[in-house]
């Protein structure tokens, strides 16, 4: 059997770097793209000393020609794009909508919504080919309103009816978004790091707590799920919002990945 080739954003650390070793341990060939070139680097290393095939792409998700550059880079070294992951995000700005900053407002667009729309429109043709899944990583905050975020929740509330849209649209390609729960990752930080001049201060506490309580999800946890999704999700789930413990996730997890 051809190998599946997994084209992953936000690769560097957290979800999306978790999500990759994940995805290799179970055959696929994984394109890792973020901007960070040295973390990139050590995954690619990490896979391929495991026996699995890697390679990493640097590039911005929110410029065009970079999206571009990505498939064409996963076409030349594996022939084929079978998944794509759109895990690359920001939070910031995280402000009341009063004081938001316009040009970083519109920064959290281009890169959480505008990006994944991108890679999505110059990997279509090999995703109808191969009958190929997307997974759009989205957030609780997409539905939750949480005060600071506004750039972050709309621009997630936006990628969820996108999803939706491309699902009506493309009858070929098995579109979802994923709901990956707190995970302990890099954008915690800043939370807990800026959140105190720009969320309510009952708010920011919350997000403190789950730190401090060790009440954050380890990114393999979701990584696995998200993994099986890109490799194995069935047609008939496309156009839908999946949190990462759906029952029928941990079922497709347990069939196809008893160890992860």
């Amino acid at each position: 059997m051809t190998e599946k080739t997994v084209i992953i954003t936000g690769a560097s650390k957290g979800l999306g770097a978790a999500t990759a070793f994940v995805a290799a341990e179970l055959g696929a060939n994984i394109v890792l793209n973020a901007r960070s070139t040295d973390l990139l680097a050590e995954h690619v290393a990490h896979i391929r000393n495991a026996g699995g095939n890697a390679i990493a792409v640097p590039g911005d998700v929110s410029r065009l020609e970079d999206c571009h550059r990505l498939v064409e880079e996963a076409l030349t070294h594996f022939g084929r794009v079978d998944s794509v992951i759109n895990s690359a995000g920001t939070i910031e700005p995280i402000a009341p909508i009063r004081r938001a900053d316009p040009g970083i407002w519109q920064k959290n667009l281009e890169i959480n919504l505008l990006g994944p729309m991108m890679l999505i429109q110059a990997a279509l043709p090999q995703l109808m080919l191969h009958h190929g899944r997307i997974i759009n990583v989205s957030s609780g905050a997409a539905v939750n309103a949480v005060p600071g975020w506004s750039g972050y929740c709309a621009a997630k509330a936006g990628l969820n009816h996108f999803n939706q849209v491309l699902a009506a649209e493309e009858k070929e390609v098995t579109a979802i978004t994923f709901l990956p729960g707190i995970i302990d990752t890099h954008m915690q930080e800043v939370v807990r790091d800026k959140g105190a001049g720009g969320m309510p201060p009952e708010q920011h506490a919350r997000f403190l707590r789950f730190h401090q309580q060790g009440e954050l999800l380890p990114p393999e946890v979701p990584g696995g799920a998200l993994a099986i999704l890109s490799l194995y999700a069935p047609a008939e789930w496309s156009g839908q919002l999946m949190p990462w413990d759906d029952p029928r996730i941990q079922h497709l997890r347990l069939q196809y990945s008893a160890g992860h």
